[in-house]
């Protein structure tokens, strides 16, 4: 269930007027929990049986924690066998040699609920006073729909407290309506008009000139920041109007000086995950050996996290490569202290971002390998009028990056009378769900 078409907007009405007019909490969670499995098993009611795993995992983990912490590595490699096999055995079985695949689908969200899952257990074997956590409230921390697809990837110590203050009043829906209808936006008018280029010039780079290929790439750049951004804004919106508040998963990353500062603006929670059970344990083990070899360990997990390719991996492992070396000069500090440097740094940037980016969307290394040569030929061909239509999209995104913040974009909003933003923003998300209905596009982090 795409949260940009008719079907979720008319699913969300009904669960905001039930938990309306339920007042009792326990109702309330149990009604959000059956609408989470209505809204996972909406998409593919083939794979609910995963999510009922991670639901058991999750509760016989905490019960087993609770006396007994030393287990916590057991449970962390149980929940990662889903994954393991779902995402990753046809990519083990071809590097491995192996002349054979299996025809295996991928649950949706199967990446966002592991690492939601192994969060909440390493933290609570981590409590020095265990929590209650009922059933209940984990089965709900695991499934809730705003976040179960494609995150935000939440901490139980978040969330699990808020779930005592479920609410649906008019204040949280009006707060909350401009992010939504802002991601709507982000969306259909953006990133899914100027996918409808991307996607064929990838396909076969070889076969276009260097701007088409340079059009593409910056598009793509744009494309994947609205898609995602837009999800993670609609998704903290939905929770707000439920009065849950979801952590920001985006700050103006392509405002970064440096990859390092990228990552602390790009999917910041997964960036925070990487960083707490990944980096920081690395950082203990090899601080007096190779002190920077966290960073090169911490971003090829990232890439292969994101998928089962070697284009995954290798873009990540560049990551890293530069981050070392902008941890090893300083170049991270010193750009960041000269604010008249800062903006050729944001500009470089941006274009080592949008070259990696390229690995990021081939499907193999000699795809991206081609399109490189293609972008490098300097083979140039007339602007056509769809093309000039592109760059608009991308220029506008881009001009108003700064201001692309879900608190900002809430509290502005706030100033206008709601007599006059409401009907607007109804407006805008009716008509987006309408445009989207005639070309559904899901959302490009299903796919991880």
């Amino acid at each position: 269930m795409l949260f940009q078409l008719p079907i979720f907007l008319l699913f969300f009405m009904s669960v905001l007027l039930t938990i309306r007019l339920v007042r009792d909490l326990w109702w309330q969670k149990i009604i959000l929990l059956l609408c989470s499995l209505f809204f996972y098993s909406f998409w593919n009611v083939h794979y609910i049986y995963v999510l009922g795993f991670y639901v058991f995992l999750g509760v016989f983990a905490c019960r087993l924690l609770a006396n007994h912490p030393k287990f916590i590595m057991v449970l962390v490699l149980v929940g990662l066998i889903p994954l393991v096999f779902f995402k990753y055995t046809n990519f083990l079985l071809v590097s491995l040699g192996f002349d054979v695949t299996f025809d295996i689908g991928l649950p949706l969200g199967i990446s966002f609920i592991t690492f939601t899952l192994i969060s909440m257990m390493i933290d609570f074997s981590r409590m020095p006073k265990k929590s209650k956590f009922t059933v209940l409230d984990i089965s709900l921390y695991i499934s809730f729909f705003p976040h179960l697809i494609a995150g935000p990837i939440l901490r139980s110590r978040e969330l699990i407290p808020q779930l005592s203050k479920i609410s649906v009043s008019w204040q949280n829906i009006v707060y909350n309506l401009p992010l939504f209808s802002v991601g709507m936006m982000k969306k259909v008018l953006i990133a899914d008009q100027i996918g409808t280029y991307v996607h064929p010039v990838f396909l076969h780079p070889e076969g276009y000139g260097s701007h088409s290929l340079l059009l593409a790439a910056c598009g793509f750049a744009v494309q994947i920041y609205c898609d995602f951004s837009a999800y993670s804004d609609m998704a903290i919106a939905t929770a707000g109007m439920l009065g849950i508040r979801f952590p920001e998963n985006f700050h103006s990353p392509y405002l970064a000086h440096s990859l390092t500062e990228t990552w602390k603006r790009w999917h910041m929670t997964l960036s925070f995950w990487l960083r707490d059970y990944i980096f920081i344990p690395l950082v203990r083990r090899f601080r007096d050996s190779l002190p920077y070899m966290p960073i090169l360990i911490t971003m090829l997990a990232s890439g292969l996290w994101h998928g089962a390719n070697w284009t995954f991996v290798l873009w990540g492992g560049l990551q890293g490569v530069i981050m070392m070396l902008e941890k090893y000069t300083g170049y991270d500090r010193f750009v960041d202290t000269h604010k008249y440097i800062k903006p050729v740094g944001v500009l470089l940037n941006f274009i080592v971002w949008l070259l990696l980016l390229i690995l990021f969307r081939s499907s193999s290394i000699e795809m991206a390998i081609s399109y490189y040569q293609s972008l490098f030929s300097f083979h140039i061909e007339p602007m056509t009028s769809k093309e000039l239509t592109i760059w608009g999209l991308i220029f506008i995104t881009l001009a108003l990056h700064a201001f692309d913040h879900a608190d900002l974009i809430r509290n502005r909003m706030m100033k206008i009378p709601f007599t006059l933003s409401v009907p607007v923003m109804m407006v805008v998300i009716i008509g987006c769900s309408m445009v989207a209905a005639q070309r559904p596009e899901s959302f490009y982090y299903f796919d991880f």
